[in-house]
This record gives C-alpha cells, sequence and structure tokens, in this order.
C-alpha cells in the first residue's frame, strides 16, 4: 500500500493528528508571541463605545425585519433595554448563535463586513453572563458543529504555519469497542467460515446469524451494549460524550455476568492461576461436599445406610406418616358423554416434570413385586369409572401407598407427593397402564446397586450422622444437617489456615488488572484494592467476594473511556506527547476496533513509540495487516446469511460506510408492496453487502480512492460459487421478464395475475 494514496493519508492523518496533545488551561497555553501571530489584533473598547457601534450594526443590518415596523419571528432589536432582563439573556444567546453562524442576516441580505461582525460578536459576549455566556462556546466544541468553521480561513491557507493540536481528553468507548472487550472478558472467540476455512473474527456479540449453521452464543447476548452509536449518517463516534444513569443501570447486571464468568470454577482454573490458588482449598472442600451430597442423595442409598447403621431400631426412628388427601382423577369424557379412548401416546409423558416422572417409574418398579396384572374390563360390563379389573385396582392402590411412604419419608414435599400421586392415579384412570408397565418394566428403573465411597470417607459420614440424625427426622433432613456441618467445619478449616493472604489478594488484583485493563495496578490502587476486598471477605465466601471485585473494576469509569493526555516536557508551542501506552491505544482504536495488538505492545515496552516516526511506523504497519477479519455488519450478516466480513481495517471501511451512508438502505427502503411478498431485507441486505465489497475492493487496489468511489459504475453482484446453478437462475428471471415485459406490469393487480399463475408456479422465487 502506498503511504501517499488517499486511503492511507486519510487513515493516517486519522491516527496519527490524535498522539499530539497540549494540557487544559495555562499549562498548555501557547507562546505569546504565537498567540499575537496566530490572530489579528483586537482593538479594545470601552463598553460604551462598544455598545454605540454595535446598535448601529443592529440598526445597518437587522432593523428593517426587527424594528419598530417588522418583527420577524417576534423578534425586535431596537428597543432592548425594554426587554425583561430574563428574556434578554436569552435573545442575545440566541442572536450570537445566529450570528456566530452565519444564519443572520439571511444569506440574500446585505451582509455585514468582518469588522462589523466581530464588534457584533464582541458586545454579544459582553452582555451574557453565567451559563449563557458558555453555551455558544461550548457547543462550537462539538463535532456536529465542524462544518461552522469559515471555510475562507480553513482552506486559503493563511493558517498552515499554525503547530496543530487537540486538547485533554477522555473518550467514551464505542459500541465496537465494547463487545471486544466484553469478548475478551467472557473468553468469547468467534469464528466464521471464510473461504472455507474456520477464522475467528472480531465484531461478534454473539447474535443468532444463522438458523442452519451458526447458533451464536446464547451467554453472550446476555450483555447489553450501552454505548450505542446514533443511527445517524456523519460522525458517529467522539469524545464528547459522557457516561449516563441509563449507561450505568445495563452496566450493573452486565458487570454481574461478566463477573460470574470470570470468578466460575472452570474459568479460573483455565485463566486464572492467582485466583485459582486463592480459591484452592475452597475449591477441594465444595469437591468433597459434592461427592458426599451426591453418595446420600443417590435412590436407596440413604435407606440402605440407615438400615446398616441402626438395625432395627431404624424403623422406630422414622418421621410418623401422615398421608395426602388427593382427589381420584375422573375418566375423560367425550362429546357424547362416553369415556373417551384411553391415551396410548406414551410420547407425551416426556412433557411430565423429569423428577417426578423418574420417582414415579421407580416406584412402579420397585413396589409392583410381579403380582400387577393389567385386566381390562369393557366399560358397559365394569362401570363407568373403572376400566380394569378388581384385582387390578387393589394391586396398583398398593404401589401408591407404598410409593406415598417411601417420598414422605426422603422428605420430598407436600406438592411433590401429591403431584406424584396424581400422576400414579391418572396412569390407571387414563393411560394405557398396560403400556406403561411394560415400558416400566424393559426400562432402567430398578434400585441400583450400593457402592461406599472409600473408608475414610465412609467412616466421617456414619460418624455425622450419628451426630446429627434425631427421631422423626427424614432423609433429606439428615442431609442438610450433615452438609451444614461439614461446611461449617470446612470453613473453620480455611479460615484457620489463613488462605486469604495479602499478598495472594494482591496477585489475584495484579492479575485482574491485567485482564480488565490490560496494565499493571499502581501501588495506590493495589493498596485499596486489598482493602476493598478484605472488606468483602468480612462479609462474603471468597468466590463471591472475588465476583464483587470483579464487579467492581468493570463499572470503573477506565472500562467505559480511554484516555488522550498529554505527558512529560511540552515543547516549544506548549503541546505534550500522550504517553507511549496511550498513543497505542489511539493508534489501535482510530484503526481497529480491538486493543493494541501484540506488535503495538511490543513498541511500547522497548520504548519504540515516541516519535512521528513511530507513529507512521505502526500505523503503515496496521493498515498492511489483512491477517485479522472483522464482522462488517451483524445486521446484515444476519438477515441473509451475507458474509459481511473484511480483513480490512474495519475503520477504515466503516469510515466510508458512514461518509456515503449506503447502509442506511435498509431504513429507507420501505416499498414492499411492489415485492407482494411482505419485507425484503434479504434484497437489500444483500446490496449493502455487495456495496461493503466494492468499497473493500477500491480501498484494497489503493488507486486513484475517492475517483473510483464516486465515478465507478463497477458494482459486485451476487453469485453462489456454481456457474451453472446461476446460469439457471437467470434464465428463470429472464423468462419472467419476456412473459410480462408487453404488459401493464406497473399497475398490475393481484387478480390480473390469474391467467399466468400456472406459468409463476414454475419459478421458484414463486
Amino acid at each position: 500500500m502506498k503511504w501517499t494514496s488517499n486511503a492511507a493519508v486519510l487513515c493516517g492523518v486519522l491516527a496519527i493528528r490524535s498522539v499530539f496533545l497540549v494540557q487544559a488551561a495555562a499549562q498548555a497555553a501557547p507562546l505569546e508571541a504565537e498567540q499575537e501571530q496566530a490572530k489579528p489584533a483586537e482593538t479594545e473598547l470601552d463598553p460604551t463605545a462598544l455598545e454605540d457601534q454595535a446598535t448601529q450594526v443592529f440598526g445597518r443590518y437587522c432593523g428593517s425585519c426587527h424594528g419598530p415596523d417588522k418583527q420577524e419571528g417576534k423578534v425586535r432589536l431596537d428597543a432592548l433595554e425594554t426587554i425583561d432582563p430574563v428574556d434578554r439573556q436569552e435573545l442575545f444567546a440566541s442572536v450570537q448563535q445566529r450570528v456566530q453562524l452565519g444564519e443572520m442576516p439571511p444569506e440574500k441580505a446585505k451582509q455585514p463586513s468582518d469588522a462589523e461582525r466581530k464588534i457584533l460578536m464582541q458586545w454579544l459576549d459582553s452582555q451574557l453572563t453565567g451559563e449563557a455566556a458558555q453555551a455558544l462556546a461550548e457547543k462550537l466544541l462539538r463535532f456536529e458543529y465542524g462544518n461552522v468553521v469559515d471555510h475562507e480561513d480553513l482552506f486559503s491557507g493563511k493558517y498552515a504555519d499554525l503547530p496543530g493540536y487537540t486538547t485533554d481528553r477522555r473518550w467514551l468507548i464505542s459500541e465496537f469497542i465494547f463487545n471486544e472487550k466484553v469478548n475478551r472478558l467472557l473468553d468469547y472467540h468467534p469464528t466464521r467460515a471464510i473461504y472455507g476455512v474456520g477464522r475467528q473474527v472480531a465484531g461478534d456479540s454473539g447474535v443468532h446469524w444463522s438458523p442452519k449453521t451458526e447458533r451464536g452464543d446464547s451467554f453472550r447476548r446476555t450483555i447489553t451494549n450501552p454505548f450505542l452509536l446514533p443511527k445517524v449518517v456523519g460522525v458517529r463516534y467522539s469524545g464528547h460524550d459522557a457516561i449516563t444513569a441509563g449507561h450505568l443501570l445495563t452496566m450493573l447486571g452486565n458487570a454481574k455476568r461478566i463477573a460470574g464468568h470470570m470468578s466460575s470454577e472452570a474459568t479460573m482454573k483455565a485463566h486464572y492461576p492467582a485466583m485459582f490458588a486463592l480459591m484452592k482449598t475452597d475449591l477441594e472442600h465444595r469437591e468433597v461436599l459434592r461427592s458426599r451430597e451426591q453418595f446420600l442423595s443417590t435412590y436407596t442409598y440413604m435407606d440402605h445406610l440407615l438400615k446398616d447403621l441402626y438395625g432395627d431400631e431404624h424403623k422406630t426412628l422414622l418421621p410418623k406418616l401422615v398421608r395426602a388427601d388427593v382427589a381420584a382423577p375422573e375418566p375423560l369424557i367425550d362429546r357424547d358423554g362416553g369415556l373417551k379412548a384411553r391415551e396410548s401416546n406414551l410420547g407425551l409423558l416426556g412433557r411430565l416434570d423429569p423428577v417426578d416422572r423418574l420417582a414415579v417409574y421407580r416406584s412402579i418398579a420397585a413396589y409392583d413385586s410381579g403380582g400387577l396384572t393389567v385386566v381390562e374390563v369393557a366399560p358397559e360390563d365394569g362401570g363407568r369409572y373403572q376400566t380394569y379389573s378388581t384385582p387390578t385396582l387393589e394391586d396398583y392402590n398398593q404401589i401408591i401407598r407404598k410409593a406415598e411412604r417411601e417420598w414422605f419419608t426422603e422428605g420430598v414435599s407436600d406438592y411433590r407427593i401429591e403431584n406424584r400421586i396424581t400422576t400414579l392415579r391418572l396412569f390407571y384412570i387414563q393411560w394405557d397402564l398396560a403400556g406403561i408397565y411394560k415400558m416400566i418394566k424393559g426400562g432402567d428403573f430398578g434400585t441400583p446397586q450400593f457402592v461406599p465411597l472409600d473408608d475414610a470417607e465412609m467412616a466421617v459420614i456414619v460418624e455425622t450422622i450419628k451426630k446429627n440424625r434425631a427421631p422423626g427426622d427424614t432423609y433429606l433432613q439428615i442431609i442438610e444437617k450433615c452438609m451444614a456441618d461439614w461446611q461449617a467445619s470446612f470453613k473453620a478449616e480455611r479460615e484457620a489456615a489463613s488462605d486469604g493472604s495479602d499478598e495472594k489478594l494482591g496477585a489475584l488484583i495484579v492479575e485482574l488488572y491485567q485482564k480488565v485493563y490490560e496494565r499493571e495496578p499502581s501501588p495506590l490502587e493495589l493498596k485499596k484494592n486489598i482493602a476493598l476486598m478484605n472488606s468483602y471477605l468480612s462479609q462474603l465466601e471468597m468466590q463471591q467476594a472475588i465476583a464483587k471485585l470483579i464487579e467492581s473494576l468493570v463499572l470503573d469509569t477506565e472500562f467505559a473511556y480511554r484516555n488522550e493526555f498529554g505527558t512529560g516536557e511540552a515543547d516549544a508551542f506548549g503541546r505534550r506527547m500522550m504517553s507511549p501506552r496511550d498513543a497505542s491505544y489511539a493508534l489501535a482504536y482510530a484503526i481497529t476496533d480491538s486493543s493494541p495488538d501484540a506488535e503495538l505492545v511490543k513498541a511500547v515496552d522497548e520504548d519504540r513509540l515516541n516519535t512521528r516516526a513511530d507513529y507512521e511506523r505502526e500505523v503503515r504497519r496496521m493498515l498492511k495487516r489483512r491477517d485479522v477479519w472483522t464482522i462488517i455488519d451483524e445486521g446484515i450478516q444476519a438477515a441473509n446469511l451475507n458474509a459481511s466480513v473484511t480483513n480490512q481495517p474495519i475503520r477504515k471501511l466503516r469510515f466510508f460506510r458512514e461518509f456515503f451512508g449506503y447502509p442506511k438502505a435498509s431504513d429507507v427502503f420501505k416499498d414492499d408492496a411492489r415485492f407482494g411478498a411482505g419485507r425484503h431485507e434479504a434484497a437489500v441486505s444483500r446490496l449493502i453487502d455487495e456495496a461493503d465489497l466494492w468499497v473493500e475492493h477500491i480501498l484494497e487496489n489503493d488507486e486513484h480512492v475517492f475517483e473510483q468511489l464516486l465515478t465507478s459504475d463497477e458494482f459486485y453482484v451476487f453469485h453462489n460459487g456454481d456457474n451453472d446453478d446461476m446460469q439457471r437462475a437467470s434464465t428463470k428471471l429472464k423468462r419472467v421478464y419476456d412473459r410480462f415485459k408487453d404488459e401493464d406490469w406497473k399497475n398490475l393487480q393481484a387478480g390480473d395475475l390469474a391467467p399466468h399463475m400456472d406459468f409463476l408456479r414454475t419459478i421458484f422465487e414463486f
């Protein structure tokens, strides 16, 4: 790529211009001599003379429209002393803005000279007080007012020798930078198949963009982007916006989800050794607790263990059964009052609660004992509410009674017990009980074999059960008592071991700063965060405290802003260079949406990012990179499975998208009625995707860039890669054209197509 080309110069200027800054106020003041050269001398007038001259200017250029005889817009400027002081301030502010922006006098009216306009502005400045005095100056600093700079001054070359600079500023990150930051914290590495090769891409926020091949990432989609840029044509990324309550409310939820991921057991094991070191003992204890709880909760294990421990005494310690009062369901009745056929589609049982369904199946398998024989009785013989033989019903009720006792002893909730009994009775009344019985007998619903843990673990479990079991306890209550006992014991053990030492907490904070802020914490930050972490630990468990610390880092303004501050020694004009680290982010974000790449970080670490030549070297290198793929527009990609990816620097391509505004086609193209089949986002999205391809092609060739963009009559047309398939599609379209070319097709109504329907049905699109 040639540095002198339009595309390279444009991006190079955008990148390099942002790294020369001056400090605000007195720190950044240019030399007095330079100030004198930079602006013409102003003649100081006493207030009375200034007001007289301003009044003359008003009378000469404004009186005809805003005088005693005529008041355009109900504004009168010849009797200012009669206006209420508050209203007069508003009027002066309005006049000042219109004079400054050249809106008044109107374009076709006689215009004041520069000297007269300056007199008027000087007097208006002297009349404004408080916030009104600063309003226009602050407004003119905003990006949308860039075009109010006098074009003659801008292009005359009169100020070409003045030193360029920007003021110190903090930029609120863009929606695209936010996405990349979040992807990094969530360890989300999206890919796309590009030219048949799976490649990692930037610019993916987890959207479900393809129902066939790409499912997106459901957890990534839970992160809401609070930094969405305005959907207007023009500059959409500037540094004057600030964090609002809306940003904060959105980020509160985001921070919890991000912290939950980063502090999860799997993530800390994979990515955060210092965090894992702090949590190691805690995680080991959790694994032991998980193993013990799983063992005790395994079906029939608790019953087996307690019978072994207590023998005949076990029955005397069981809770007293209180049977549930569950109304018997009635059979299904058809419209004629007769019994409906039993439901034989056993696949519908999958709709039942899986826990309750499994418990019911196990109970039938456990308590049948081979004696249940399902004997059907015809409705006319057995009566309306009984369709199986009496012995069948008695055996079945016995199963229900035994199952209820088992569930009550286990500590199953009353609601679940009632639900299970109802399910069992519905099986008898409304379902194909013979089919269910056969399915259960052929399935794996029997009692599992008892497999004890190792001797040491079994000794602990037995000792704790004997310590905590009380008469009348359900199995669940015994398990809960044991778990609480072990949790308290492990917590005391961790506290005695002092795992949360300041040294280990410091290592954690360094690790998190490196991940969240991509830098080391300062000594003061380290001290403050250790104190903060200790305050969390006084109220929370270790993992919860770590999550809270991560939340605080993500909610800090450093995560939402990037800095461009001048540092070091000032030059002859009062300008200070940005620090190498800040400069690396300014360069990276001028060309990409991502943090500085490895080469840029290396340049900072090796003190090779200090001069214009250093900046130019890195800008050239980044502009030449073609190994980084970025999604151009997720909306366009999702609308029609468009590619919408580029290996060009994304900020360069995005500049031209916003400059020409062609992505607005998806909002502007609304003539759906002509298509006769509803919305046509797919067609419009493909046009935008093809426009991106064309702009990318011109930028890649890097020859006569603006001339090509403005005058070229070439364009990309969709091709699926199969010439024969595309030829068939083209032939079909030509057949449609030939069929209707002689018709008044612009005015065709739906009924007019009737004679053509057989033909249209041969065309796939119709």
